[in-house]
């Protein structure tokens, strides 16, 4: 210090960040305002979609190919293109179907008699034996290092066609009882 100006390069660090020729974030978006918590994907667990041309749209832009997550948002009206938690796509749902058979059974269960509420109730305290028996593998597995078998399996698919008439790319989503469809326009 020489007659009380201090020198650049004792200056506090705060003060010199703005003037930073290498910010923190380059493209000024932080970590949590990334696309993957704007729209809040609700599990990892998503089909895989694999796109095997380039999608060019009508700005220049394109989707290269790879392999995507393809998932549904939860008000079921837009599907959402991943690649490595970074949005790609927002594609609109064109159509939506659930597995009424699935959908018939879920409600039947809601609406039941004493004598079927009491069948349920049996079957209730075997499916806890089930889990207490589940609980017990889980502790074997855990001593011998070996990975579990998944729970409960859930059907996923995802999968992309160009239909020619139309110029365009039909996306077709399928998890457990909904599937979707949506349509990404080709430009030629």
């Amino acid at each position: 210090m020489i007659d009380g100006i201090i020198t650049p390069a004792i200056r506090d660090i705060d003060y010199l960040a703005p003037c930073a020729p290498y910010p923190m974030t380059p493209s000024g978006i932080t970590v949590h305002e990334g696309a993957i918590y704007r729209y809040n994907i609700p599990t990892d667990e998503q089909p895989n979609l694999m796109i095997v041309d380039y999608i060019p749209d009508f700005n220049g832009n394109f989707i290269k190919p790879g392999y995507y997550q393809l998932a549904l948002s939860d008000d079921r009206e837009f599907l959402y293109l991943i690649e490595s938690k970074n949005l790609v796509a927002v594609i609109p749902v064109f159509k939506l179907a659930e597995n009424e058979e699935e959908l018939k059974k879920y409600r039947k269960k809601q609406s039941l008699s004493k004598k079927d509420r009491k069948e349920l109730k049996q079957e209730e305290r075997k499916a806890k034996r089930q889990e207490k028996f589940r609980k017990v593998i889980e502790a074997k597995y855990a001593e011998t290092g070996a990975t579990l078998p998944p729970k409960d399996y859930i059907h996923m698919e995802a999968s992309i066609e160009y239909i020619k008439e139309g110029g365009y790319y039909l996306i077709m989503y399928e998890k457990g009882v909904i599937r979707a469809w949506g349509a990404i326009k080709a430009v030629r």
